[in-house]
């Protein structure tokens, strides 16, 4: 974990040597530039402690970029030298405040205390992201479902900057695929689906959609494809897709 300071020069050796041992590394900054530099860096801080009363630009800066990076919690840890700022502290969306002078026993639990916030908070977004996943995808293929495809289909359409632009659908589902389920079993249908799945999601790009329909139908939203590419488009799917079929029926 990184442990981010803006505090004056007087507090940082002494800061650094009691945070050291508590979190895994210790950065400090102490202007405009460099505090962005950190926050942009790959291994953003999760704890901000700084000097309410000397820094508050720089700390405008750590609250914006919160609400920016939204999934990567940061704990906003402030020294004061006032209690009275208390109710302020905490209306401005700063976590936690401290006294000056830095107590080394206080400021190690107030840390241990930021952690397991920190843990939660991660462990929170995670199961959030896991969730809004499973319900907007197909368990057995991890296309989207049917009415996430629909979904994403309506917000295109509405888009304003979609205007004046083409959108195209292709719609489309297995010869015979119930002789193949009767046939070989469900197990090699099933196999047979999430081949397909891929096989559409590599031949398409990233800006478009692909959906799982229902059974053994799929719906793809083309952004920006007129009917032209969009037919050429179905073609290459439906080639590529016969021969994957007649390969995967040949291996069972």
């Amino acid at each position: 974990m990184t442990l981010l300071t803006i505090v004056d020069e007087s507090l940082c050796a002494l800061l650094g040597e009691m945070l050291l041992p508590q979190v895994g590394k210790v950065v400090t900054a102490t202007d405009v530039g460099e505090i962005q530099r950190i926050l942009i860096e790959r291994e953003s801080p999760s704890i901000v402690l700084f000097d309410l009363n000397r820094q508050a630009e720089l700390v405008e800066i750590c609250r914006e970029d919160r609400q920016e990076k939204i999934g990567f919690p940061l704990y906003m840890l402030a020294l004061v030298n006032d209690d009275q700022l208390g109710d302020f502290i905490f209306a401005e969306g700063i976590d936690d405040y401290l006294r000056i002078p830095v107590c080394e026993h206080e400021l190690g639990v107030r840390l241990r205390v930021a952690t397991r916030i920190l843990d939660l908070e991660m462990e929170l977004t995670n199961t959030q992201k896991e969730l809004r996943y499973t319900a907007c995808h197909d368990p057995m293929t991890g296309l989207l479902n049917h009415n996430e495809i629909i979904d994403v289909l309506q917000r295109r359409l509405d888009l304003p900057e979609t205007r004046g632009r083409s959108v195209s659908i292709v719609m489309m589902d297995l010869d015979s695929f119930k002789h193949t389920n009767d046939t070989y079993g469900h197990p090699s249908g099933d196999n047979v689906l999430c081949q397909t799945s891929q096989k559409l999601l590599d031949l398409t790009r990233p800006v478009d959609s692909v959906g799982r329909y229902g059974g053994d139908e799929f719906l793809i939203v083309l952004n920006n494809c007129n009917s032209e590419d969009a037919f050429q488009l179905a073609e290459r799917i439906r080639t590529a897709v016969e021969e994957d079929l007649l390969a995967v029926l040949d291996d069972e």
